[in-house]
């Protein structure tokens, strides 16, 4: 079986954050409900249910403790959840430390595939079963039944191996030889494909390699300076704080636990939108138990639970040279050497944004955009994927065959 053991997280991890930042986001509701009767006062327009002509203090307190106890009603449906993920897992290719390469174009039940072979390169934070998430919400089995020969490069958790690894020893002692695997598998150079950080990487890839059949990249963040919201406050306190002492305490918790620990990531990604935890679990407990979307919401959340530690040095190049310093900025293709290249930014995107995703456009000649109108994750497992996104990729790939 692909993917983690019938064992569950058990809380929206990291759980204190954002029961924290859900208190923090009521009680400003409710100290400034005061002022709620000015004529001015900048209602939400989601909130129809408390306007009045004269919504009180105890309106807003009331209304702050019903979707707290909704958040918290939320959390405890998605713990007693019984769905376990039980997904047949491919075999791998090939194999070196804690990488393996899985080929989805031999899944059970599924037809030899006629197309090109696809390296797909997943983020190394996050666990790579999100493009096979589920039998129904499966971006790999997609473009296998659509007669390409998908092979995942699922990083896996770093061993002793991995564990002094920077993101350029991945490049070149994992991602490169894994494409050598996919070219002898597909007896010519194969396509790559790369989502979220790993978009990135076969990025950087292609621009090295002019013998790739194509590039498709998905949500893959290129100009960090391009960030805006909170990615841009999380990034100027971070200046602030000095590149210098983040990378010493990037190598003090590497030291201390060996790799950096997953809850530092998952703390970064809960900054972007500080309240969406409390927003998706009230949605989660209005769902009807039982029903299919109940069961793709556990599913997603605990893939998003179960994440994975970093090597130091390879979080110091994503924490500091990428995000903080924008190293990314100065590398550039060569217009006579660069594949055709699909670059895929969601307008909804939160992670990746539309203008740091998109500058990719810029460093690859010649390279299309599609913009669907979904989110990060939203790309490859939201209900729209199939028509947005994934059906324009695997055109994009046949017609470079």
């Amino acid at each position: 079986m692909s993917g983690p053991a019938a064992h569950r997280i058990g809380h929206p991890t990291p759980l204190v954050f954002h029961l924290g930042s859900a208190a923090t986001g009521y009680l400003q509701a409710i100290m400034a409900a005061p002022n709620a009767s000015e004529p001015g006062f900048p209602w939400h327009p989601a909130l129809p249910a408390i306007r009045g002509p004269s919504p009180t203090p105890i309106d807003v307190t009331a209304e702050a403790a019903r979707r707290l106890m909704l958040m918290l009603r939320g959390i405890e449906r998605w713990q007693r959840h019984p769905y376990r993920r039980a997904v047949a897992e491919p075999p791998a290719v090939w194999a070196d430390g804690s990488s393996r390469l899985l080929d989805y174009g031999a899944t059970p039940g599924a037809t030899a595939p006629t197309g090109p072979v696809v390296l797909v390169v997943p983020s190394l934070i996050n666990r790579a079963y999100v493009l096979d998430l589920t039998p129904r919400t499966s971006f790999l089995r997609a473009l296998a039944a659509a007669g390409l020969r998908p092979l995942l490069l699922d990083w896996g958790v770093p061993g002793r191996a991995e564990a002094r690894f920077d993101l350029e020893d991945y490049a070149a002692r994992r991602l490169r030889p894994a494409l050598a695997a996919a070219a002898r598998a597909g007896g010519g150079p194969p396509a790559l494909l790369g989502y979220c950080m790993g978009g990135t990487l076969a990025a950087l890839q292609a621009m090295r390699d002019p013998h790739l059949r194509a590039l498709v990249t998905i949500g893959a963040p290129w100009d960090f300076d391009a960030a805006r919201g909170a990615p841009f406050a999380v990034r100027a306190a971070a200046r602030q704080y000095g590149a210098a002492r983040l990378r010493l305490q990037i190598r003090a918790l590497a030291d201390a636990f060996g790799l950096v620990p997953v809850t530092v990531f998952q703390h970064l990604f809960a900054m972007v939108d500080p309240i969406m935890a409390a927003r998706k679990f009230r949605r989660f407990a209005a769902l009807p138990e039982g029903g299919a979307r109940a069961e793709l919401f556990v599913a997603l959340e605990d893939w998003l639970a179960d994440g994975v530690p970093m090597a130091g040095p390879a979080a110091e190049t994503l924490l500091v040279d990428w995000h903080l310093e924008n190293s990314l900025r100065g590398a550039r293709g060569r217009p006579s050497a660069v594949p055709p290249a699909l670059i895929v930014t969601g307008t909804g995107d939160s992670i990746a944004q539309l203008p740091a995703a998109g500058a990719l456009v810029r460093a690859l000649p010649g390279a299309r955009q599609l913009r669907p109108t979904l989110g990060h994750v939203g790309m490859i497992t939201g209900a729209h994927a199939p028509r947005e996104v994934w059906q324009p990729v695997v055109e994009f790939l046949k017609g470079t065959a």
